[in-house]
């Protein structure tokens, strides 16, 4: 199959789901509290939002895990290997482990199936697909499998030709300034 080919069928299955994808990229730490924002805003709107995070591990320090049990309607997982005073780049090797990841997956799959999540957030999957650990036709199926009760944010670092074109909106950020972080340790709900 060409690649026009594949971008025809994409975009045909897209209509047909009439859900919502965004995907936000650029500076990973940003691009998860953007994410974390939208999820404030569903529960504002008493919707049912699932947060899973690909490459944090489960860390009290971090202070939506906290938040979301003040938030009716609004879970979250954590998957990964990166604590909350750490990014991507400061773990060796992938952020996330081989099963993991196949549990993050699956977990998707099921809020796709259940068809009772209203906003599905997989912070980090841009960046796994990008590093070639997350097959991208896997997710292009799970997106397009997603009913029109289901909107979809996925972010990371950068996104494919093909991710973009199927995707409803895409943002990306950048960081114009940052404290050197060899000097200034990350600061409580600002940076975790």
């Amino acid at each position: 199959m060409s690649t026009t080919e594949e971008k025809t069928e994409d975009q045909k299955e897209r209509t047909q789901r009439k859900g919502y994808l965004l995907l936000l990229t650029g500076d990973e730490r940003r691009t998860s509290e953007a994410a974390l924002g939208i999820a404030l805003r569903g529960a504002g709107h008493n919707l049912r939002v699932h947060i899973s995070q690909l490459l944090n591990r489960a860390d009290r320090m971090r202070g939506e895990v906290a938040a979301v049990s003040f938030l009716t309607g609004v879970t979250l997982s954590q998957h990964g290997k990166v604590a909350g005073n750490q990014q991507s780049s400061d773990v060796d090797g992938p952020g996330i482990s081989d099963k993991r990841l196949e549990t993050a997956l699956t977990e998707a799959s099921s809020h796709v199936d259940r068809k009772v999540t209203n906003i599905l957030i997989m912070d980090g999957m841009l960046t796994l697909i990008d590093d070639g650990l997350v097959d991208e036709e896997r997710i292009v199926t799970l997106v397009n499998r997603a009913g029109s009760g289901l909107d979809i944010v996925l972010t990371g670092r950068k996104a494919s030709d093909r991710m973009i074109e199927l995707a409803d909106s895409v943002t990306s950020m950048t960081t114009e300034k940052e404290p050197d972080r060899d000097s200034d340790a990350p600061r409580r709900g600002i940076h975790y």
